[in-house]
């Protein structure tokens, strides 16, 4: 072969080569353009040595592990959370899922603390029923003494206190984040997708410590639990999280 047909042979090899590059660089731009799991894996099916194939295998974890997150925190349970952080460990997400399991843990204990009671009460009034009257010694009965009656602005004033505190009283849990920051953006952007739902509430921020760290836990303040509950109703329908707080 003359010098000629190797010249041919090497620009017909180097055009393939070219066109080759064109058309993975194209095919490249098309699936960051859909951002979808399924383009990016047709892609590593047809490139699966491109230079860009650690890059979409990154995007299709980082689509999943979006995806689950917005359906545990749509479901906003307990299961759905421990489910996400067994799926995805090391996901962005995968903190505040341990923070949201951990606030699941302790509202469960809370109310374990408040049915206990609720028993040991009705145990010392069934103790102090008739059964027990009969079987006691009848004892004088002494004249009770007038108690002196709270002002009742004094009263009022004191209930004022607490409700207007942000620190006791009944609360909507929006979601708790890693920082004060995080959870006064979440806010914001809450805030502005559902005005009529949060209007005239008004937001605390709720610093804590966890077992996996400080806690901030974003609450609006509500007039009674039947309200808070009624507000977390109405929110999960449109896929937020909301957990009824008495603090």
């Amino acid at each position: 072969m003359n010098n000629t047909g190797i010249y041919l042979v090497v620009m017909a090899v180097g055009a393939l080569a070219l066109a080759g590059c064109s058309r993975e660089s194209a095919d490249w731009k098309s699936a960051s353009a859909a951002d979808t799991a399924e383009a990016y894996q047709q892609f590593l099916q047809q490139y699966p040595k491109s230079a860009e194939s650690a890059q979409a295998q990154t995007r299709i974890k980082q689509i999943a592990d979006d995806r689950d997150w917005q359906a545990a925190a749509a479901a906003d349970t307990r299961d759905a959370y421990e489910q996400f952080v067994a799926q995805h460990a090391d996901s962005k997400w995968a903190q505040e899922a341990r923070i949201r399991i951990e606030n699941f843990a302790q509202s469960g204990a809370a109310h374990g603390s408040a049915a206990a009671a609720a028993v040991a009460a009705t145990s010392v009034a069934a103790a102090s029923g008739p059964a027990a009257d009969a079987a006691a010694p009848a004892a004088p009965t002494p004249t009770p003494a007038p108690a002196a009656a709270a002002p009742a602005s004094k009263a009022s004033g004191s209930s004022a206190k607490v409700a207007s505190s942000g620190k006791r009283g009944h609360f909507a849990q929006l979601g708790a984040f890693h920082s004060k920051e995080r959870a006064e953006a979440a806010w914001k952007k809450l805030a502005a997708k559902y005005p009529t739902e949060l209007k005239s509430l008004k937001p605390h921020v709720v610093a804590g410590t966890s077992k996996n760290g400080p806690v901030y836990k974003l609450r609006v303040g509500m007039a009674s639990s039947s309200d808070a509950r009624s507000l977390c109703v109405t929110l999960k329908k449109h896929g937020q999280a909301c957990v009824p707080v008495t603090a």
